[in-house]
């Protein structure tokens, strides 16, 4: 009977082993060392074409080293895998980051990169170089890292120290980024006083025939499009106008005198020159002449203002006209 009987075998079969040999990520160190790189040129060097392609390469370099953690040695890809995934993982962490670092009111710039792609590509590099576990070859390098036991006590006051100056830099510059601070570009302005150098001086009732002074502060901040002789020529133009003016009526000149006869679309033109972050100050003396007509007194309470000094800077970049109002009453 044995020389019928089949070889026993077993009912389920084995399984087959799980394939141990995966993707090795060999450009790890590479990745990892444009990101260095592109750290250190981020801060000394200036922006320019090299900054902004290296920039563009330590992008992709930390969503390879995503990949390279998530993946590690245990999943067989391809190139083309592997080259989909790194652009796929380089939008998504760089999306990620830049909303992560703008919810704390840190602006979104190639820092990013910095501040998220460094501590991915150290640990990638540091997981993928031991074959044990990876989260406890981390943890046992930060520990080994943080071993102060064989320092005397001064050396670990002075290491305490250190540490506690990087924690207190890390956060000083997290909150500078809540600081307001003006543009280091600011617009033209132009403003009136009176003549004591107060806003709330300015003269606002005219008695016809009679002059009033009124200074005019020009501050020639720096503008994109400012003169490369470095001196800016601008036009200041003064007028009277009726309150209830409708903005088509033609305005006529006056010429240059002392004080200025400004009537009912009185118009006068003067050239002033103004420096990069500097101030021109000029002083008008202003009468209304005895042919204007006052404005009408009500039955009961003030008389209202019923002309309007305009004060307008022109020359600027872009054709715009800065202004400023003076709404008066003539009696």
């Amino acid at each position: 009977m044995g020389l019928f009987r089949s070889p026993e075998r077993p009912v389920i079969p084995d399984e087959e082993p799980y394939p141990t040999a995966g993707t090795t990520f060999p450009f790890v160190p590479l990745a990892v060392g444009v990101l260095v790189l592109h750290a250190i040129l981020a801060v000394t060097y200036p922006l320019s074409v090299l900054r902004s392609v290296l920039a563009i390469g330590a992008f992709f370099g930390m969503g390879y080293c995503v990949l390279a953690l998530i993946v590690g040695g245990r999943v067989r890809m391809s190139a083309a895998e592997i080259l989909a995934f790194t652009v796929g993982l380089t939008i998504l962490v760089t999306s990620l980051s830049a909303l992560a670092v703008s919810i704390i009111g840190i602006p979104i710039t190639e820092f990013a990169v910095v501040i998220l792609g460094l501590p991915i590509g150290f640990l990638t590099l540091l997981v993928r170089r031991a074959p044990a576990h990876p989260w406890r070859v981390s943890v046992d390098f930060l520990r080994r890292y943080l071993d102060f036991s064989d320092y005397s006590l001064t050396e670990k006051r002075v290491a305490a120290l250190l540490f506690a100056g990087i924690l207190g830099a890390l956060v000083a510059w997290v909150g500078l980024s809540a600081v307001q601070y003006p543009s280091p570009r600011l617009s033209m302005g132009i403003g009136i006083t009176g003549v004591d150098g107060r806003a709330d001086s300015v003269p606002t009732t005219f008695v016809r025939g009679t002059a009033q002074t009124i200074v005019v502060y020009v501050l020639g901040n720096v503008t994109p499009a400012w003169p490369a002789n470095g001196v800016g020529s601008f036009s200041l133009r003064i007028r009277m106008a009726p309150a209830n003016a409708t903005g088509t009526e033609p305005f006529h000149s006056i010429p240059a005198a002392s004080p200025l006869p400004l009537d009912a679309f009185a118009q006068y033109n003067e050239t002033i020159v103004v420096e990069p972050n500097g101030q021109s100050t000029k002083s008008f003396s202003i009468s209304v002449p005895p042919s204007v007509t006052p404005c009408p007194k009500p039955p009961t309470g003030p008389t209202q203002p019923c002309y309007v000094f305009r004060f307008e800077l022109l020359g600027l970049a872009g054709n715009g006209i800065l202004r400023s109002l003076a709404p008066i009453v003539v009696t």
